[in-house]
């Protein structure tokens, strides 16, 4: 898990060292263990990696600022957070064996081991015990086609200097984040954190209008391309990027999930037994590392599910630490349930509590690091979890994010399903769903009229929200809402909302939050529920086992038996360490604290809602 940063002047005109310099130092939270840098003339060749000020020692390179009298148009940075392969061979920017890619790394490959015993039977030969060197053995010997053979979270660039092209790449969920700036003819810039293209000084710090409205208006965030910063853009999930010589940019989604596929029908003990090796699977993977592993012990599901699997899996002796958020308030603490977790595991637990004045105290620290608005002061709550966690040397935690968007975790998702029911005229079907619903959770579900004013179709709910909504800042925004392929025609309203949120939006948005939660503090966290032949598997499952007569994530559950307590498993409730935040805000609104905090740190007036 690192910091990388990259630039190349298309117009060639020489690059400012110390600005490459700079810029790759705002990232070094993300990789304090090691700094390193390529310099590139692209039109002679010449080539020099480089130190910086804090290079791992026992690098004999010249420093970056020696270089400053000659002429470069790329550079790439990089910081370190050394997990695999502690020592000097895993420095970073790294080459091929034969020096013609280039490579810096943000994440982890976990099938590296696998994947690098498959290059040494094509003949490749590996100096290090990185998953870096890896990608690019797998790069030189399937080309762009290698990213399906991973494994894991990565934000990747690689140079190729004899087409003399960058060629990056970001995971399939976007786990790992890739920002970038372009001026066609002139420049390409990118960076794992926003900050960094700020600091080159080759784009200002300026508010983009439109993405600020549609947050004022339908407090939306990390939709589409576009950041809250003017000409600052996000590489998609599950996309590679192209920059060729001239500057030309070509991008490609690689991977998709195709809701129509579906499982061959199977009992339902066959496809729980699928569904627990395949979590197993992707725990233990999650499990390498040369560094302290722990995890992140909410007390739901989720997370449970995670502890209790790797208690499953550590060597004999082996102890987990997990860490965990606790309120005063005991409408928000989920203390009963984490207890329910460590007292039939071996953990090591550790606890911290979040109260409204900290978060106060940290607010701008937590926007300097998430850099764009977020959705509620959970997210400080997970702040403090990653912290914890670096006070007590755990370098990386696993966490349960990701099965809300894929299992169907949270109860709009019923909503989704009764809706469907109703627009097909299934009135005994939809009275059947809401009976059920009430009757396990012992509240009335939503109003029909609800449902009524969601059925309607989208071309007449647009002008009458128009009309309402007026404008804004010049802007008659929309919200970003879902659309679907029109092959998806006969795919289930679930099965489509679920394909959303996992691989368009919605999920994208919390695990930006957890990297720069994480990566604030130097620690990596690692995602379980998103290993993509876990997630794969669930997309080819029967909707009913996925949400069933009230219940969510029904696979999850019943794959789980005697894996994770019953208590856990028989939870019907969800709060995923949601603070008192009406009691810490008072008077305030969230959404206009956080427009304050982005007015402060682009300098600009933003207005409040």
């Amino acid at each position: 898990m690192c910091g990388i940063f990259g630039i190349q002047s298309i117009s060639g005109i020489p690059l400012n060292l110390e600005a490459v310099e700079r810029a790759t130092n705002t990232l070094r939270h993300r990789g304090p263990n090691d700094e390193g840098y390529l310099l590139v003339n692209t039109q002679t060749g010449h080539t020099v990696l480089c130190s910086g000020r804090e290079t791992a020692p026992g690098l004999s390179l010249p420093s970056i600022q020696s270089c400053s009298d000659q002429s470069f148009d790329l550079a790439l940075g990089f910081r370190r957070l050394s997990i695999l392969d502690l020592s000097p061979a895993g420095h970073q920017p790294m080459s091929s064996a034969d020096g013609r890619f280039w490579i810096i790394l943000n994440g982890e490959i976990y099938n590296y081991i696998e994947l690098r015993n498959e290059l040494k039977s094509y003949g490749h030969h590996f100096r290090s015990d990185t998953d870096t060197e890896v990608i690019l053995a797998a790069y030189q010997q399937w080309g762009a086609e290698c990213l399906l053979r991973f494994n894991g979270m990565w934000a990747f660039a690689i140079w190729d200097s004899l087409a003399r092209e960058l060629f990056l790449a970001r995971d399939r969920f976007g786990e790992k984040p890739l920002h970038y700036v372009h001026a066609p003819g002139k420049l390409f810039a990118f960076a794992s954190e926003i900050k960094a293209l700020h600091a080159t000084g080759v784009v200002e710090t300026r508010v983009h209008q439109e993405t600020l409205a549609r947050f004022k208006e339908y407090n939306q965030t990390d939709l589409g391309e576009q950041t809250f910063y003017q000409d600052v853009f996000r590489v998609p999930q599950a996309h590679s990027l192209v920059v060729r010589e001239d500057g030309a940019l070509k991008k490609q989604r690689y991977w998709d999930i195709d809701p129509r596929i579906q499982e061959a029908k199977k009992s339902e003990a066959w496809y729980a037994e699928q569904f627990r090796e395949l979590f197993f699977e992707s725990v233990k993977l999650r499990l390498r590392s040369d560094v302290p592993v722990g995890s992140s012990l909410s007390g739901g599901l989720d997370s449970s599910a995670v502890v209790s699997v790797m208690d499953r899996l550590l060597l004999k002796g082996a102890v987990q630490k997990t860490f965990s958020a606790r309120f005063t308030d005991e409408s928000k603490d989920e203390g009963k349930w984490i207890e329910q977790v460590i007292k039939v595991t071996h953990v090591e637990p550790h606890f911290v509590w979040p109260t409204g004045e900290q978060m106060f105290d940290d607010l701008k620290r937590l926007f300097y690091h998430q850099e764009e608005p977020f959705g509620s002061a959970s997210i400080y709550a997970q702040w403090c979890v990653m912290r914890l966690a670096k006070e007590n040397n755990v370098t990386v935690l696993l966490d349960g994010q990701g099965a809300d968007e894929t299992l169907a975790g949270y109860h709009t998702y019923f909503d989704v399903v009764a809706d469907e029911m109703f627009s097909r005229l299934r009135f005994f079907s939809f009275l059947g769903w809401r009976n059920d619903y009430e009757a396990l959770h012992g509240i009335p579900f939503s109003p029909i009229s609800g449902t009524i004013k969601r059925s309607l179709p989208r071309a007449l709910k647009r002008p009458v929200k128009a009309l309402l909504r007026g404008r804004h800042n010049g802007h008659d925004v929309e919200p970003f809402l879902p659309e679907y392929p029109n092959e998806f025609g006969k795919v289930t309203a679930l099965r489509k909302i679920l394909w959303w949120h996992t691989t368009r939006g919605g999920l994208v948005e919390l695990l930006r939050y957890a990297d720069r939660n994480s990566m604030a503090h130097s620690r990596e966290i690692r995602l379980p529920f998103l290993d993509h032949r876990l997630v794969e598997f669930i997309f080819s499952l029967p909707d009913s086992l996925i949400i069933r007569n009230g219940w969510t994530k029904w696979i999850l559950r019943q794959a789980l038996r005697g894996v994770v307590p019953d208590a856990i498993l028989n939870r019907i409730d969800k709060l995923g360490y949601e603070p008192p935040q009406r009691e810490w805000l008072g008077a305030l609104s969230w959404k206009d604290l956080m427009l304050k905090e982005l007015e402060e740190v682009g300098g600009f007036a933003v207005g409040t809602s």
